[in-house]
């Protein structure tokens, strides 16, 4: 009887396994999913992103990468363009209920808005040049808004990760 058993609870298991395997309308298939231009920090971390600026610097660079999401590297330049974005600001401080307002136009400069990605690569870098001895001390919180506004037909701009917000803290 003991052996019996083995050999159902054997045949039970086998079947319940391979079962599995053919469960194919669940899979999704990417390989035609095309381009998706996004800044990974958001998509990685948080769509905020603190930037301490000394008040006695003259320039500070930050960082924003650019990225291509795809199964496979794009096969021919990619250029992108992001800009200050004062919607994309408004926005997050009403659903978030804050008081963000854009940084002075002469406290930052955005040193290179249009950017390429290469063929084969999938990450090129936007700098935001801040100069902390133009960041007014009182007012505030200040932050910088930077989404992506332009890309090429065959690419898509990432409907939730197309907006980065570096918020300014101002140190001493």
């Amino acid at each position: 009887m003991n052996k019996l058993f083995m050999i159902i609870v054997a045949a039970s298991l086998a079947t319940g396994l391979t079962s599995c395997l053919k469960d194919d309308e669940h899979f999704v298939n990417f390989a035609a999913a095309g381009y998706v231009a996004e800044i990974p920090y958001v998509a990685n971390r948080s769509i905020l992103k603190t930037v301490p600026v000394s008040a006695a610097s003259a320039s500070l660079v930050a960082p924003v990468d650019i990225n291509i999401a795809s199964p496979n590297p794009p096969t021919q330049d990619v250029p992108v363009t992001v800009a200050i974005d004062q919607a994309a600001l408004t926005a997050y401080n009403t659903t978030n209920k804050t008081a963000y307002t854009i940084l002075p136009a002469t406290a930052y400069q955005l040193t290179n808005p249009m950017v390429t990605i290469a063929s084969g690569q999938r990450i090129a870098t936007v700098n935001v040049n801040f100069v902390g001895n133009k960041v007014p001390a009182t007012g505030g919180p200040y932050a910088l808004p930077i989404s992506i506004i332009t890309v090429p037909s065959n690419v898509v701009i990432s409907a939730n990760y197309h907006t980065q917000i570096l918020v300014i803290s101002l140190t001493k």
